[in-house]
């Protein structure tokens, strides 16, 4: 047994199944040991107090392997992370299908998943699950046990478990440990059987490292943008991305820096409520009985100082949050569109007039998520010829992060994500462009040219310049065009 000298982030890491099953649940919680993963036939672990050789005697002799110790970047997580792996509320459901799910859920909260997919195929089912946004197998199972745990997986959510004909969406709730995790439970029929998706609605727990706009990725420029535009008392902010890129992650960030002071009312309307938030008004909703247009058209009667709409799906809603701004309400809102200018492109596509829009609109961002390099294995390389044409380096002596993959990171080469942003402020000039049905190439000429804002692929750049992600990673989530 022996001390390694790589001190590892825990929260950037995953232990894997096969360590933690090396050393029982009450034995790590009682020894102070966490163990981390199996690799060249030694076991590696951290320890509240590395230098406790008895301790380290006695593992050797329980699992039969040398003992490497770990160094923690911070030695209070320790403890953390043991209550977080090792929980003591133990399920007496081992074994049975809502068992399978529990371990299921479990592994894929403490990877950091976002969704879990149960795929049947010809001869067997599948568990992937989708991590740092890619998807990633699991495990495999007989066909016949992923039909019982999507059948139990049914009874729990409330669906029908008789049809297996037409896709069926429901919400399911799970105690792991001490946390309630909510869940948006969705089936399809396939040629292979049902397909079930389970996406993992996030908790205040599980995003404490993403409450603050500060924590997000955004550099200093684009941080006093937002800010500066949040002191608004009315106006619109609209967010752009794909499906996964974080937007609900800033405007949850958006709106707990605004509820801070305490002198706002703050209403949200979201379908449905990721994150119950204390101190703001959420309403869920429910396409039988109420919609975002009934839900807002409301909400203006309830005197809010603050709008948060989940998303603008049509013309109608986009209206009416427009000209709920004018009225005295800051708004935040979502709407799809690839880039910032395309989001104002894509508001007057809806039939929102002109001059509305010009009057409402504060501000426009764009966002990606990147995946951040693993800090334990990451080394610095020389641009290939591909990414000194796309990032501008032909002539400069550059070395950028390049992906291993280890243990720690399951072979990935990334460990967590981080945003890169394009913020377009609504100036007189943009008002004036706008108002003169400029295109979007001459609005970008302006705001990204002569005025110099940052795109993604700017923003992209700037963060492997820093380590922060890779040259792959940018060119994966941003468009050629955007250059």
């Amino acid at each position: 047994m022996f001390s390694d000298k790589k001190v590892i982030d825990l929260s950037r890491i995953v232990s894997s199944r096969e360590a933690l099953r090396i050393i029982p649940p009450a034995m790590a919680r009682r020894l102070g040991v966490l163990p981390v993963m199996i690799a060249d036939e030694k076991l590696y672990v951290v320890m509240e107090d590395d230098e406790d050789y008895l301790v380290l005697s006695q593992l050797e002799n329980l699992v039969g392997l040398p003992i490497i110790v770990l160094k923690p970047k911070t030695p209070e997580s320790v403890a953390i992370f043991i209550r977080k792996y090792y929980p003591e509320q133990v399920s007496e459901l081992d074994g049975t299908p809502l068992g399978l799910l529990e371990e299921i859920v479990f592994r894929a909260m403490l990877s950091r998943s976002s969704d879990i997919h149960f795929d049947p195929e010809r001869d067997q089912g599948y568990v992937r699950l989708r991590i740092d946004g890619m998807m990633r197998i699991d495990q495999q199972l007989p066909l016949a046990n992923m039909n019982e745990l999507i059948s139990a997986v049914k009874v729990s959510a409330g669906l029908n478990i008789a049809e297996h004909r037409i896709p069926q969406d429901g919400q399911l709730t799970l105690w792991i440990g001490n946390d309630e995790i909510s869940m948006r439970v969705a089936t399809v029929p396939t040629l292979y059987g049902e397909k079930m998706t389970l996406r993992i609605l996030a908790t205040e727990n599980t995003l404490a490292e993403l409450a603050e706009l500060n924590m997000l990725g955004m550099n200093e420029q684009h941080l006093q943008t937002l800010l500066g535009t949040l002191e608004n008392a009315h106006g619109v902010i609209l967010l752009s991305g794909p499906t996964g890129s974080g937007k609900t992650t800033t405007l949850y960030a958006a709106l707990r820096h605004l509820k801070k002071t305490g002198t706002l009312h703050i209403l949200s309307i979201e379908d449905p409520v990721e994150i119950p938030l204390d101190g703001i008004n959420q309403i869920r909703i429910d396409s039988e009985r109420i919609d975002f247009n009934r839900a807002l058209r409301s909400t203006l009667r309830h005197d809010p100082d603050v709008i948060m709409i989940g998303e603008i799906r049509d013309a109608e809603t986009a209206d009416i949050a427009i000209k709920s701004s004018l009225t005295g309400h800051l708004v935040l809102s979502t709407l799809h569109a690839n880039n910032s200018v395309g989001v104002i492109a894509r508001l007057l596509n809806l039939g929102v007039a002109t001059e509305l829009v010009n009057s409402a609109l504060r501000l426009v961002i764009a966002q990606r998520l990147v995946r951040s390099p693993c800090p334990h294995c990451v080394r610095l390389e020389t641009p290939s010829t591909l990414d000194r044409e796309f990032f501008g380096w032909n002539n400069e002596e550059i070395l950028v992060p390049k992906t291993v993959g280890c243990p720690l990171c399951n072979q990935t080469g990334y460990a967590g994500r981080l945003g890169l942003y394009e913020m377009v402020p609504i100036d007189r000039k943009v008002r004036e462009m706008i108002r003169n049905k400029e295109s979007e190439d001459a609005l970008s000429h302006y705001l990204f040219g002569d005025h110099a804002l940052l795109t993604l692929q700017a923003d992209g750049t700037e963060k492997i310049r820093k380590g922060l992600t890779t040259p792959e990673e940018v060119r994966r989530v941003v468009y050629l065009n955007d250059k």
